[in-house]
């Protein structure tokens, strides 16, 4: 992947040279442009003369024109600088597994079924590794699907992903529009209550009276001061001061319905280029939604300049320019308010697929699960998606008849390297991401953990009080439906005998709720129970070995219990307790 990266580095970079250079010699083109309509103006209000006026009138056109182009160069070369940035992180990533995007922090979930066991979110999580959103919304999304998957759209997704992942180009341009979006969760909260609330339009009588009045003032005018007519001259100062109550009777409305939204336009213009490009990918979406939030976007620049009096009073006095947009403004909430936060989430949801579609890209050597009804889960070659491939032990396992694993091992083993390898590759196949294995047949299941409670001091509760309600909504949850579960040495916060009673009746409780998954436990006592559930149990374990003075360990799943303990060596061996 690294040399697609490469060459779509230097692609970008390329581009950027050329279209950093088109606008440099754009904006020395403009001022030099400008100096002319100085000078023609001038010229002009000197010796006026129609061939001055039309060339001034010529001037100030193409000078308009050519701001019009400088921006859109301004806006291209941007969005090849962007393109820098995401194959530079990328190849850095590949090259030096670097994490840099969002952890995905701020949307943990106290007590959920398995977030924190298996490092979903936060620094160095599932969740920075696969990210790469950049709005609000596409980094809540995706902690959403991460946090609470849907079995439904597993196969859907899949052929989604699998459709989108080889067309890295088009994946880059959207990311890099999508970078372009400064917004925030308040933007959206805002964004919501104005298109949600009533939208009340302008009567008909005031719609007529601001397109006729300015007209009859402009008459008015011109007859009173070209014309000398009195009659028309008073006329026309009625007419400003009416023109004058009545913008300022409007004033109020118009700045509380853009209340809260100074340079919203803005972001609503970097999404109208986002959701034009998932137009463009994907055609029976979102048709003409760009269009819209473009539309919006020009009705809140425009009102912008409301609240500058120098400006917006000769200019309502003569047009009724502000409540003509406020108008506009309204009819546009009344037609598309209910719509554009869907809008807006079809970038999210963009976002989120190409998270999907460049984690994929990235580990081609991962595979689609081949999905079942059947209560089979079989992984060959399984390994932590997280672990460098040079650095990662793969294994296999199946689960079927045989539901459950008790899997015994010394400390450092790998056990709960296991355990979290499991269930990341059971969260991937259910939110359709290929896996890290050779090959893998899944049978969907809801996800429970409990391998690593933290003492909750604060709320006056142990790590044993933590531990016995976190197996207590296990126990609820399999009552409803059957689920992958894995347990790490359950039940550490009492006496030996206890623990291995308590952790014999919690192993026989599982099995009555037909669950599949893996127990890990020192306790060796405890896996003499699968003689006693011989074709729903079985005996799985990771073993040391001490060579020459030194503990090494292969990280290979083994047949059977643990037979090698590795405590009284290491303490030992630095020192801790004597021969």
């Amino acid at each position: 992947m690294i040399p697609t990266y490469n060459e779509s580095l230097a692609s970008a970079q390329k581009e950027y040279n050329n279209l950093n250079d088109q606008y440099n010699r754009m904006g020395l083109l403009r001022l030099l442009v400008m100096g002319g309509i100085i000078a023609l103006v001038y010229c002009l209000i000197q010796e006026p003369s129609l061939i001055m006026a039309v060339a001034s009138l010529l001037a100030i056109v193409s000078f308009l024109l050519l701001v019009v182009r400088h921006k859109k160069i301004s806006t291209l070369r941007a969005i090849a600088k962007a393109k820098i940035r995401i194959n530079e992180q990328e190849i850095d990533f590949l090259t030096h597994h670097t994490f840099f995007a969002d952890n995905g922090k701020a949307f943990e979930e106290d007590n959920h079924p398995y977030a924190y066991d298996l490092d979903i979110l936060g620094e160095r999580s599932l969740y920075q590794y696969i990210n790469r959103t950049h709005t609000f919304l596409g980094r809540k999304l995706l902690a959403e699907r991460l946090l609470h998957p849907s079995t439904d759209e597993i196969i859907h997704t899949q052929a989604q992903i699998q459709a989108l992942t080889p067309d890295l180009n088009w994946r880059q341009t959207f990311m890099a529009y999508a970078q372009q979006i400064d917004d925030s969760e308040d933007f959206y909260t805002k964004l919501h209550q104005w298109a949600n609330a009533p939208a009340k339009r302008l009567s008909k009588l005031t719609r007529v009276f601001i397109i006729l009045s300015p007209i009859l003032l402009v008459i008015s005018l011109l007859l009173g001061y070209v014309g000398n007519f009195e009659g028309a001259t008073l006329i026309a100062k009625v007419l400003i001061s009416v023109h004058l109550l009545v913008f300022f009777f409007f004033i109020g409305r118009i700045t509380q319905e853009k209340l809260g939204f100074e340079r919203t336009y803005a972001i609503l213009y970097a999404f109208k280029e986002c959701i034009a490009q998932v137009e463009r990918r994907f055609p029976d979406k979102n048709k003409q939604a760009s269009s819209h939030i473009a539309q919006l976007s020009r009705l809140l620049d425009d009102l912008d300049s409301v609240a500058n009096i120098l400006v917006s009073i000769p200019l309502n006095i003569l047009t009724f320019y502000h409540l003509h947009r406020y108008g506009s403004l309204l009819q546009w909430k009344a037609l598309h308010g209910g719509e554009v936060t869907q809008w807006l989430e079809s970038v999210a949801d963009t976002e989120v697929l190409c998270s999907f579609a460049n984690f994929s890209y990235n580990h081609p050597e991962f595979a689609y699960p081949t999905l079942n009804q059947e209560y089979k889960v079989t992984f060959e070659g399984v390994g932590h998606p997280l672990i460098r491939k040079e650095e990662r032990i793969t294994n296999d396992i199946a689960l079927s008849e045989q539901a459950f694993v008790l899997l015994t091992g010394s400390n450092m083993s790998g056990k709960s390297t296991f355990l979290r390898t499991l269930g990341v590759n059971m969260l991937l196949t259910l939110v359709g991401l290929p896996v890290c294995a050779r090959k893998a047949v899944v049978h969907p299941l809801r996800l429970l953990a409990s391998m690593r409670l933290s003492d909750s001091l604060s709320d006056g509760k142990s790590y044993f009080f933590a531990e016995i309600n976190r197996i207590q909504q296990i126990v609820d949850t399999l009552q409803r439906e059957r689920c992958f579960v894995l347990l790490d040495e359950v039940l550490r916060g009492t006496n030996s005998e206890d623990k291995q009673h308590g952790t014999i009746k919690i192993i026989e409780k599982l099995l009555s709720l037909k669950a599949l998954g893996v127990l890990a436990t020192h306790d060796i006592e405890v896996c003499n129970l699968t003689n006693h559930y011989p074709e729903l149990l079985q005996n799985k374990c990771f073993e040391s070995e001490i060579s020459k003075g030194e503990l090494t360990f292969d990280y290979k799943l083994r047949d059977g219990v643990c037979k090698n303990k590795n405590a009284t060596f290491l303490m030992k061996k630095l020192g801790i307790i004597e021969e």
